[in-house]
C-alpha cells in the first residue's frame, strides 16, 4: 500500500503480520524442515560398573563449547573389553567425596601418571564415592574400541 504525502512524496506502508502468518512464512522458506542439531551423543556420562577392575587407558582435558566448563575425561577398559568413561569437572577446591577428589586422593594430581593404573569402583553415588587402586589382573585384555580408536592393552 502506498500513501501520498502532502509534500509530494510517497510513503510505503507495510502490513504487520500476525504470529500465525509469520510462522507460515518461516515454514514456506524452510519447506517445512527444521534445522538439524549438530550435537554428538556419547554413551552415558559415567558408564562404569561396580566391583569390576578397569584400566585407565586415556585421560584428556575437555572444555564445553557453550559454558566453557573445564573437565577431565577418563576412559577405562575392563578385563572383558568393556569400555567406560568418567567425567571429572575441574574446580579449585574439591572434597574427598567428589569424583575429582576421589581420583586425586587415590592417584595423585598428575594425570599423566594415571595411565595404565587399575581401579575398582566400590561405591559410585552422589557424595558417596569410593575407588580402590588394585594391581593389574593376571587375565589378558583384548582389543576394544575407545574414542581415540582401538585400544590394545595386553597384561601379563
Amino acid at each position: 500500500m502506498v500513501l501520498s504525502c502532502m509534500k509530494g512524496g510517497d510513503i510505503e506502508v507495510r502490513k504487520r503480520y500476525t504470529k500465525r502468518e509469520l510462522i507460515e512464512i518461516y515454514y514456506a522458506k524452510k519447506e517445512g524442515r527444521m534445522p538439524e542439531i549438530g550435537t554428538e551423543v556419547r554413551e552415558g556420562a559415567d558408564d562404569v560398573k561396580l566391583n569390576i577392575p578397569y584400566e585407565i587407558v586415556n585421560v584428556e582435558d575437555v572444555q564445553t563449547d557453550v559454558a566453557m566448563y573445564k573437565g577431565i575425561r577418563v576412559e577405562l577398559l575392563s578385563v572383558k573389553a568393556q569400555t567406560g568413561t568418567v567425567m571429572l569437572w575441574k574446580r579449585p577446591v574439591t572434597g574427598t567425596g567428589s569424583k575429582l577428589g576421589v581420583f586425586i586422593t587415590k592417584l595423585g594430581s598428575n594425570t599423566d601418571r594415571w595411565l595404565h593404573k587399575w581401579v575398582i569402583f566400590r561405591e559410585w553415588e552422589a557424595k558417596k564415592r569410593l575407588i580402590e587402586l588394585v594391581p593389574a589382573p593376571a587375565e589378558r585384555v583384548t582389543k576394544a574400541k575407545t574414542s581415540k580408536g582401538i585400544a590394545k592393552a595386553v597384561k601379563k
